[in-house]
C-alpha cells in the first residue's frame, strides 16, 4: 500500500523510476495510479523541489540515450514528467476544482494519437487531411480539359493526368508562374491582353539562366483556350520575390544579370494580403469569362531552393510557405461552391513528418517528391474530384 502525501513528490517519482528500470514496470505504474487517485480525491500533493530538474536529468544522462528516452518516454506516457507539479501551480492543484473544457466531441477534429495510425497513409489521409477540403460531388469526368499552372508541382499534376489518360486538351503554360503576381499577369494578359508589367516576365531557361518570356501566340488564342478548359488547377509556390523598388512592379522568377542594378532590385517576402488579393483578382477575372468553372488552388510541398532573405533556408522556406497558405486560408473564407482547395502541403509537409520513409530525394534531389508521394496525393485527389475515374 503506498501513502501520498507524507513525502517530497520526487520520492514518488524517483521510486516510479527505479522500480521501472529494474523491471517492474507494474509497481511503477501503482505508483502513479496512487499518486492520480489521491488528486481526484482532493489530496493536495507536495510539488517537486527546486531540484529536481537537475537530479532528473543527471540521470537520463547516466542511462545513456537509448534507456535515457526509454524512461523518459514511461513518464510523459503517464503524464508525470516533472513539470507538471513544480511549484505554486503544483502544491495549490485542487483535482475536485477541476470543469472540463466546453466542447463538442462531434464537431471537433483531433489529431491522431497513435503512432501506428500513420501506417495506412491513404487512411489517415482520408480521416484526418481531407474532411472539410472535398467537392460535394467530382467536378470533372475522364477526358475533362483541365489546364494546370503554377509552381512545378502543376507539371507533376499535369503530367500524372496525361499518363492515367484522363487530360483532354492542350495549353502552354510558362513553368515560371511561381508567385501570385505572375499568375495574376499571365491570367490578365490572356484575359485582356493587358502587358503593363511585361518587361518583368523572366523565366527560367531549361539549361539554366533567365530567358525573357514573350507569347507565342495572341492573346486571344489563349482567351478561347481558356474559355473551353473544364477547370483550372492553380497551384502557388514562393512569396519570396524580387521586385523594383522605382514602381513595385515584381518579377516571375528573377533578375537577369544584365539588367540587374542594385539600387532599384530588391527582394522580399510578400505579404498575405498581396498574395490574398492576388488570388481574389484571378478568382474574379476568370469568374468573368466563366461562371460556372470549377478552380482548385494547390500550395506546392516543394521547398525553397534558395533564399535571400535570412540566413536560414529552413525559416525562409517555413515563412513563405507559411505567408501563402494563410493567403488561402483567407481566400476560402469566402464560400464559393465552384472553389476548392487540395491540401498537398498538408499531405506532404505535415504528414510526412510523422512516417519513417522520406517523401522527397529518390532521385537525388532533395527537393524532389518521390514518385510514390505523388502518386499518393494525385490517386486520391484523382477518386475525389474525377467521376467514375
Amino acid at each position: 500500500m503506498i501513502q501520498v502525501p507524507g513525502a517530497p513528490m520526487d520520492a514518488f517519482l524517483f521510486l516510479s523510476a527505479a522500480n521501472y528500470l529494474g523491471g517492474d514496470e507494474p509497481t511503477a505504474l501503482q505508483i502513479f495510479d496512487a499518486l492520480n487517485d489521491a488528486r481526484r480525491h482532493g489530496t493536495q500533493l507536495p510539488p517537486v523541489t527546486p531540484g529536481y530538474f537537475e537530479r532528473f536529468g543527471k540521470l537520463l544522462e547516466a542511462l545513456g540515450e537509448s534507456r535515457g528516452d526509454e524512461l523518459h518516454r514511461f513518464m510523459q506516457k503517464h503524464r508525470y514528467i516533472p513539470w507538471q507539479d513544480v511549484g505554486r501551480l503544483g502544491a495549490d492543484d485542487n483535482w475536485l476544482a477541476v470543469e472540463p473544457w466546453n466542447f463538442s466531441r462531434e464537431a471537433t477534429q483531433f489529431f491522431p494519437k497513435a503512432q501506428n495510425e500513420f501506417a495506412d497513409l491513404h487512411k489517415i489521409i482520408e480521416a484526418h487531411v481531407l474532411p472539410g477540403w472535398l467537392p460535394q460531388a467530382p467536378p470533372f469526368t475522364r477526358g475533362s480539359a483541365l489546364l494546370t499552372m503554377g509552381s512545378c508541382f502543376a507539371q507533376n499534376l499535369r503530367n500524372y493526368l496525361a499518363e492515367r489518360g484522363l487530360q483532354s486538351g492542350w495549353m502552354f503554360v510558362p513553368p515560371g508562374l511561381n508567385n501570385t503576381f505572375a499568375l495574376r499577369n499571365f491570367i490578365d494578359w490572356c484575359l485582356t491582353g493587358e502587358r503593363s508589367s511585361d518587361a518583368y516576365w523572366y523565366d527560367a531557361h531549361d539549361k539554366g539562366g533567365a530567358v525573357k518570356w514573350e507569347p507565342p501566340a495572341e492573346h486571344a488564342h489563349y482567351r478561347k483556350l481558356l474559355s473551353h478548359m473544364d477547370g483550372m488547377v492553380l497551384t502557388v509556390g514562393l512569396s519570396e520575390v524580387w521586385y523594383d523598388e522605382s514602381n513595385g512592379k515584381v518579377f516571375w522568377r528573377g533578375v537577369p544579370q544584365s539588367i540587374y542594378d542594385s539600387a532599384r532590385h530588391k527582394c522580399r517576402v510578400s505579404t498575405v494580403q498581396e498574395n490574398r488579393d492576388n488570388l481574389r483578382h484571378i478568382v474574379r477575372t476568370l469568374r468573368e469569362l466563366r461562371p460556372d468553372l470549377p478552380i482548385v488552388v494547390t500550395l506546392s510541398p516543394i521547398p525553397l531552393k534558395a533564399t535571400f532573405e535570412t540566413p536560414s533556408i529552413f525559416t525562409a522556406d517555413c515563412v513563405s510557405k507559411s505567408v501563402l497558405r494563410v493567403a488561402i486560408h483567407e481566400l476560402m473564407a469566402g464560400r464559393d461552391a465552384r472553389l476548392h482547395y487540395w491540401p498537398s502541403f498538408e499531405i506532404v509537409r505535415w504528414l510526412g513528418g510523422h512516417v519513417a520513409e522520406s517523401f522527397y530525394g529518390e532521385d537525388g534531389n532533395t527537393r524532389h517528391i518521390n514518385r510514390r508521394t505523388v502518386r499518393l496525393i494525385l490517386e486520391s485527389f484523382i477518386r475525389h474530384y474525377y467521376a467514375g475515374a
